[in-house]
């Protein structure tokens, strides 16, 4: 199957771009395997790539440069509820400006806190001789295959610290201790903001003794009290028993944007790591037992033995005493840096929340696009319910508070559709057999949550046939499955109440209206000329969680390189950000060039310079880094999960969208080891990039740390293919763990956000 531009002529560039803007005047960064557009003979991938050595530093262009503008633990300011310091939070993900009133050259610079990778920031926290108890994992004496957790002096008998075991209940020291890893875990998630000033020569420099910095983490409301609650907006409020407001907590915050008004959009995505997120019928939670506080071990466990630390901390709120009600969690939140106040918009629903991409045209329904960040999430819109009337007006934000949101179903023909998540919408059968791993999550009735319902023939034990989730549905409802519409899914009085549960639910009502499962949408962005919108897939392959439709994202039943997600591209019909139709093409796969892919792998955020070139950076998960890839062994051949290894370390990318070279990735900078670069952003003239160094070292902490007894460095053979589709081995040097952004063996490295201009 072949994927046409079916959208017509792609973007044409502005034409007011200036010379200082990134886009041009630069050579590509050695980057391990061939690109599309590489010159000289395909036949010389080989010789060019035989030997190739990995940095543990942000690669550059000759002509380019980055400053370091901020990393987690500076000192930012003083916390004004009880006059502690105030720190920059760990994890960086999105990052943006928001213009301050009557200046041109100083901004907010906001920044999303995603979550804890636990290996450099326990130590991270040693070097800092912070107070936090030991925390480690070690080989049981009685079964070398499994580990068991020290906490302080304790052993504990398993990986999880779960306060239901009686064994655990009453002992308040392990309880004081883990209180105090929760919190201060918590305390480093959520949105950062300062003062920031842009020179004339593009430089980015904190304001010392400006503006007061603001922060809002996942501890607020199990930490000092905050004069301010976040509020409630929207359907959900209809809910009974849903709260209008909540002290102003929030976590997992990925991807987002900047409003014309003047404030911050910032995602909840993984949520359910933290607070449990099944909900009932009638908007009920599930269940909130509070998952038990998990310091996950590695899933390879290469160097565990040496390490002993745990690779990431899930169950923080159990673990703070303080269980998160779920329902809370998994919104859009709307951050006010000018008061620190902060609002989450019920309206966009609550799912895995990887971005949010807004298109505000006067005149017209204010759109909001957005990702669910899960094998077989959707892409999701939002349309307000009245017209935008100024796009700046600060009243602008309460279109955010009303409207309709809607699930994209993609068909085979280039043409699609936007679901409307609303009680009269019919309910469609369940089609497990068409994705990738044969399986969907759909409602549970009568109990609630999600059940896995399955074709026949699909890998799995659990879960029901999909003629037993329909009978399941009618006995709920007490109709012909013909006759019932999501409204009926839901127990509640008024149609208002049921639209209210339903965008508390949005995933599961998603796969019960039709919508179409994807390859995990990761980043979604609005071109600036022709409103076309652009989505980063990020990952065809198929999990528990689910696997796209296989019709849409035919590399997803293939064994090829191409399975690690592409770029597509979405029309609106009329050009209407409210309207009901697309189309859509495929703009660049992943992959090997020699199997028609643009060299890189995963997409994950995007983001346009001035001159509409698409900028992309690659979320290549940790594990699969440098792996060594045999093209033939267990989990290295292509299209399987260690595969990625060819491509080296993450990436950033640039993309025409006109013109002849329109589609062909140039690679503009390379990360750190075991990171991601996130959060592209670019100042206003686009002479610079912020951008974000997000878990270097997650997989091994700190390189040539003198405790690990880690090597420095390996030396890997990887088998790549050349553009002439020729194999070739390459031998690469990687290095182990990582020292971003000090360089000095053995110091924690620390997530960072760094400023890329010309030198």
């Amino acid at each position: 199957m072949t994927f046409p531009h079916a959208l017509g002529p792609l973007a044409k560039a502005h034409e007011n771009g200036t010379d200082r803007c990134l886009s041009t005047g630069w050579d590509g960064v050695p980057y391990p395997v061939p690109l599309p557009g590489d010159p000289g003979l395909p036949g010389n991938d080989a010789a060019r790539l035989k030997v190739f050595e990995v940095r543990d530093t942000v690669s550059l262009p000759a002509e380019f440069k980055f400053e370091l503008i901020a990393s987690w633990g500076d000192r930012i300011g003083t916390n004004q509820e009880d006059g502690q310091p105030m720190r920059f939070g760990f994890n960086c993900d999105f990052v943006g400006l928001v213009p301050m009133k009557e200046t041109k050259d100083e901004f907010w610079m906001v920044v999303n806190h995603e979550y804890i990778s636990a290996r450099p920031w326990i130590q991270g926290q040693r070097e800092e001789a912070a107070d936090l108890p030991a925390l480690r994992l070690e080989t049981d004496p009685e079964n070398p295959d499994h580990r068991r957790l020290r906490v302080g002096d304790r052993l504990l008998t398993g990986t999880s610290v779960d306060f239901h075991d009686p064994s655990l209940a009453d002992d308040e020291t392990l309880r004081s201790q883990i209180r105090k890893i929760a919190l201060g875990a918590l305390t480093d998630l959520g949105v950062s903001a300062m003062h920031v000033r842009i020179g004339e020569d593009g430089s980015v420099s904190r304001v010392r003794g400006g503006k007061p910095p603001r922060r809002c983490s996942g501890a607020d409301a199990v930490g000092p009290s905050s004069a301010r609650d976040a509020t409630m907006t929207g359907p959900a409020l209809r809910i009974d028993g849903f709260r209008s407001s909540m002290p102003p907590r929030t976590f997992s915050n990925c991807s987002g944007c900047i409003t014309p008004w003047g404030t911050f959009l910032s995602c909840e995505e993984n949520f359910q790591q933290q607070v449990w997120d099944h909900v009932t019928p009638s908007g009920k939670l599930l269940m909130n037992p509070g998952d038990p506080l998990s310091p996950l071990p590695f899933a390879a466990p290469a160097y565990d033995n040496l390490l002993g630390l745990p690779y990431e901390l899930n169950g923080l709120t159990t673990g703070a005493d303080a269980p998160g009600d779920g329902r809370y969690f998994g919104w859009v939140c709307e951050f006010e840096p000018e008061t620190g106040s902060l609002s989450k918009h019920t309206a966009l629903g609550r799912f895995r929340h990887e971005n949010v991409a807004m298109r505000c045209q006067e005149g017209k329904r204010l759109a909001a696009y957005m990702g669910d960040d899960r094998r077989g999430g959707h892409v999701y819109k939002f349309a307000s319910k009245n017209r935008v009337q100024n796009p700046r007006d600060p009243q602008t934000r309460r279109l955010l508070h009303e409207g309709t949101l809607y699930a994209a179903r993609w068909r085979p023909d280039f043409t699609g559709s936007w679901i409307p998540l609303v009680p009269e919408t019919p309910l469609q059968r369940p089609r497990p057999e068409q994705c990738a791993n044969g399986f969907l999550w759909l409602p549970n009735r009568p109990t609630g949550g999600t059940v896995l319902v399955k074709s026949p023939d699909a890998d799995v034990e659990e879960g029901i046939l999909a003629d037993e989730w329909v009978a399941s549905i009618e006995a709920f409802c007490e109709k012909t499955f013909s006759e019932i519409t999501l409204g009926d899914l839901v127990e509640a009085e008024s149609s208002r109440e049921r639209a209210g549960i339903l965008v508390l639910d949005a995933y599961a009502m998603a796969n019960a209206a039709g919508a179409t499962p994807t390859a995990r949408p990761e980043d979604i962005e609005v071109h600036p000329d022709d409103n076309s919108v652009y989505i980063a897939f990020t990952d065809s392959t198929g999990k528990r969680d689910g696997s796209p439709d296989r019709n849409i994202f035919p590399d997803s039943a293939c064994e090829n390189s191409r399975q690690y997600g592409a770029i597509y591209r979405l029309a609106e019909d009329g050009d209407d950000p409210g309207s009901e139709s697309f189309t859509w093409g495929k703009f660049v796969a992943s992959g090997e060039a020699a199997d028609g892919g643009g060299g890189f792998a995963c997409a994950d955020n995007l983001a346009f310079d001035p001159e509409g070139n698409l900028w992309v950076v690659t979320d290549i998960t940790t594990y699969a880094q440098n792996a060594a890839v045999d093209r033939k062994g267990k989990w290295m051949k292509p299209g399987e999960k260690g595969f990625p290894g060819v491509f080296g370390n993450n990436a950033i990318f640039m993309i025409p969208t006109s013109g002849p070279d329109a589609g062909i990735p140039r690679c503009f900078a390379t990360a750190p080891m075991e990171s991601e670069f996130t959060g592209l952003f670019f100042t206003p003239g686009g002479e610079s990039l912020l951008v974000a160094i997000q878990h270097p070292g997650e997989r091994h902490g700190a390189r040539s740390h003198p405790d690990s007894g880690l090597p420095g460095e390996e030396v890997r053979r990887i088998r790549i293919a050349g553009r002439d589709g020729k194999i070739f081995t390459q031998t690469r040097s990687v290095p182990i763990g990582s020292n971003f952004p000090s360089g000095i063996p053995g110091k924690a490295p620390r997530p960072s956000v760094i400023n890329i201009r010309r030198k």
